[in-house]
């Protein structure tokens, strides 16, 4: 029969029970995981070493559980969003004095037809720019089900996967390279009982904020963190 060792987290000083046969555990209450030091499957010693710490809970987060299911919200909205308002404001305006000056004076259809790839990006951005101040995703686990959607207004991306699909999840860097230097953004992908890698969120601005998703989600599922190739490490 296996034997509990009684211990103490190193990083939030709470009393956890581990079998004798472990070597890492995570804590129950703070969440972070700890390396046991251990000889021929063993454990010699109650003192833990910290393996992974636990991402603080980003001030775009917030978290609501139940007895049912647990929940991330995310709000979107950064100070990158002002700058594109002021601009969709100035293309929009040009656009909209365009069209009624066209309209209005009766001039030729080509007055009409000739802006109308400017007219279906400054949509685009307009749009963009309104889902980066009012929205937010949402990522709930229930006990069959991981869904990810976004509101208030729709977008692309939304998920769902039954839990019983799931072994691990992980994050990546991507780095985008324009005129302007290049910039960052952060995804966060699941991979199934077979293998098969799903994007969950994608275009997140920090890495933090990817981060915590991840750990959140093995937390709730009991999933014990392995590493991956090319995965962001913290």
């Amino acid at each position: 029969m296996d034997q509990l060792i009684a211990l103490t987290c190193p990083s939030c000083g709470g009393k956890v029970r581990v079998k004798d046969h472990q070597n890492r555990f995570q804590c129950e209450y703070c969440g972070n995981e700890h390396m046991l030091p251990s000889a021929a499957g063993r454990i010699e010693s109650s003192r833990a070493v910290p393996i992974r710490p636990r991402v603080p809970v980003p001030n775009s987060v917030r978290i609501e559980k139940d007895g049912q299911s647990a929940a991330i919200y995310q709000r979107w909205f950064s100070l990158k969003y002002i700058p594109m308002l002021f601009f969709c404001i100035a293309w929009d305006s040009f656009l909209i004095f365009w069209y009624s000056m066209a309209i209005g004076e009766g001039l030729p259809w080509i007055f009409v037809a000739f802006p109308v790839a400017h007219l279906a990006v400054g949509i685009a951005m307009t749009y963009y720019t309104l889902a980066g101040f009012v929205n937010r995703t949402v990522l709930e686990i229930t006990r069959s089900e991981l869904a990810v959607w976004f509101e208030p207004l729709p977008w692309l991306g939304e998920k769902r996967v039954n839990t019983a699909d799931l072994k691990q999840f992980y994050c990546k860097e991507k780095a985008s390279r324009s005129k302007n230097g290049v910039s960052y953004t952060y995804q966060l992908y699941a991979v199934t009982q077979d293998n098969h890698q799903v994007q969950l969120l994608s275009n997140l601005d920090s890495p933090d904020v990817a981060l915590f998703f991840e750990q959140q989600i093995e937390t709730w599922l009991r999933i014990e963190d392995q590493p991956v190739v090319s995965e962001l490490v913290h």
